[in-house]
């Protein structure tokens, strides 16, 4: 059955791979707030559950199912690990990551190692800006290079992630719905 151009089917299966890829990145999320990172700067982390994120982006290439994806991630695990202070920067750091990355998406010569290395920075640029604002507080750029130089390396680290894995995801996602995933 068609409705709007897709069919009933295919959009349930879009549907549902939204939902697996929401899933997992709170999932990551979760694992994230277990193993603490030793950071000399209070905050960071290596934005595991991005990936998911990315993977929605890159290789589903859809920005509606990557941005259903983050703000997914970023509320439940506001609510789950880190109260409404973490929401602050987590909803900032993920709309400027996310529209930094649509955008360096159209760039066609971009892995999505290249394109999360961006999108790592932005995020990280924008929770700067968020703390500044916070705490009224403008010595904290004074961590910009640092921030956006582990920025750019955990979203060079997420990106390699989804590309060494970019075959079993597409074609794990691409038989949802099917007897070949093993449900219906």
């Amino acid at each position: 059955m068609k409705q709007g151009g897709w069919t009933t089917e295919s959009r349930t299966n879009k549907l549902t791979a939204a939902a697996l890829l929401a899933a997992l990145a709170i999932l990551l999320g979760y694992v994230e707030y277990l193993v603490p990172v030793i950071t000399p700067v209070a905050g960071i982390k290596l934005g595991l559950g991005n990936i998911a994120v990315l993977a929605a982006l890159v290789l589903l290439n859809s920005d509606t199912m990557a941005a259903f994806i983050m703000i997914t991630k970023v509320v439940m695990t506001a609510m789950l690990f880190s109260g409404i202070g973490g929401f602050a920067y987590s909803i900032a750091g993920g709309v400027v990551s996310l529209l930094v990355m649509i955008t360096a998406r159209r760039c066609r010569h971009l892995s999505a190692a290249g394109i999360s290395c961006a999108g790592g920075a932005a995020h990280m640029a924008a929770q700067i800006a968020v703390a500044s604002f916070i705490t009224s507080t403008p010595e904290v750029f004074l961590l910009f290079p640092l921030l956006i130089a582990v920025g750019t390396a955990t979203g060079f680290l997420n990106g390699a992630i989804v590309n060494l894995a970019s075959g079993s995801i597409k074609k794990y996602l691409a038989n949802i719905g099917t007897s070949k995933s093993g449900w219906r």
